[in-house]
């Protein structure tokens, strides 16, 4: 089997980062609504546990994976400064 082309590996990493970064937002979104939910029907600890994981979740998704990784790297792809 031959060689991929740099391109080629580039663009499959940027779609495993973006494929990463859409996985933590979503689970970060869906944690953040559990966590409402347990919240306002009364369990607390789990209801703020659940807001907590899910601001991390979502800083992971957005800015760590998507702010700091794929955006750098679609500018470095297209040519943009």
């Amino acid at each position: 089997m031959g060689k991929l082309p740099a391109f080629a590996v580039e663009l499959l990493e940027l779609l495993v980062l973006v494929l990463g970064a859409a996985a933590a937002s979503v689970v970060g979104i869906a944690l953040e609504r559990f966590g409402t939910a347990a919240v306002t029907g009364g369990d607390v600890v789990v209801g703020l546990w659940a807001v907590g994981m899910g601001l991390v979740a979502l800083y992971v998704g957005v800015v760590a994976l998507g702010y700091e990784q794929v955006l750098p790297r679609l500018r470095a792809l297209s040519g943009a400064n």
